[in-house]
């Protein structure tokens, strides 16, 4: 480690020395704002979830630990352009997380009762945007499952909420009836859109009320079906076959001997040859 870095007495001044060095010294580091950040923050956030998984599937934590490395390099830098600009540095963004914590644990920090936290931390959270005309304003630009997930949430909170998940079952059994319809109708693109849109809306609202989250949820079946894939790939090269050249009932029974090994080896050891 460069001595001017690891001179400085603890983690906290090393990262904003290291922060400081790659501005004035890294080209591609120096050039950097906070609108071209933005793709590799939501990159980032992307990958914990991912070495998440890792930890929690697998027992693999080191991935984890790389990848919350990098997702704290998107705060420094942030934290570093804002104050550049004279605008706040990281001090500031430190000061403010734990001011915020302090006043959303009073049942920590000020003995108040403990029952019903969940309902404390979401009033006291609240107070914090009186000013909000509406339950739906200053929602998170947040991937479209999880978007979904939170408005729901924010319904909820006025009694605008299914009473029992068979409640959504029959509804979505209702937003599927509608989108057959139009699909056999040979409706628009636009209609079909809009209904495909509502059977998302209303799975994702089955999913929170089984306390299952959507996003998650799509994320983990993604690395399953890739992971799958993947297996059927290497079947098919063990056998010098060619997936464009086999017929779709073939690629099926491959794709079920493949689902078979997927579930007894970590996808991650199975790479085409």
């Amino acid at each position: 480690m460069p001595e001017r870095i690891s001179n400085k007495d603890n983690y906290y001044d090393k990262l904003k020395e290291l922060m400081n060095i790659l501005r004035q010294e890294c080209p591609w580091d120096a050039e950097q704002t906070l609108e071209s950040l933005r793709t590799y923050t939501l990159e980032e956030v992307h990958e914990v979830f991912e070495a998440i998984e890792a930890a929690v599937e697998r027992d693999q934590w080191q991935a984890l630990k790389h990848e919350l490395g990098d997702l704290m390099l998107q705060v420094l830098f942030y934290a570093q352009i804002a104050s550049e600009n004279k605008q706040f540095d990281l001090d500031d963004v430190a000061q403010s997380l734990i001011d915020k914590m302090i006043y959303r644990h009073p049942h920590v920090f000020a003995q108040a009762a403990h029952d019903d936290l969940a309902r404390q931390w979401e009033s006291l959270k609240d107070a914090e945007h009186e000013g909000r005309s509406s339950l739906m304003d200053e929602m998170p630009p947040l991937p479209a499952l999880a978007l979904a997930h939170k408005m729901q949430r924010r319904a909820s909170r006025v009694g605008f909420d299914w009473a029992e998940a068979s409640d959504v079952i029959e509804k979505m059994h209702e937003e599927l009836g509608e989108f057959e319809l139009e699909v056999r109708q040979k409706a628009s693109h636009a209609r079909l859109q809009d209904e495909f849109g509502d059977v998302l809306f209303t799975l994702v609202n089955l999913g929170r009320k089984l306390d299952i989250d959507a996003e998650l949820a799509l994320m983990h079946t993604n690395r399953k079906f890739s992971g799958r894939f993947r297996v059927m790939e290497h079947l098919a090269q063990e056998r010098s076959l060619k997936l464009d050249d086999m017929s779709l009932d073939d690629m099926e029974i491959l794709y079920a001997e493949a689902k078979l090994k997927h579930s007894m080896t970590d996808p991650q050891t199975i790479q085409p040859q």
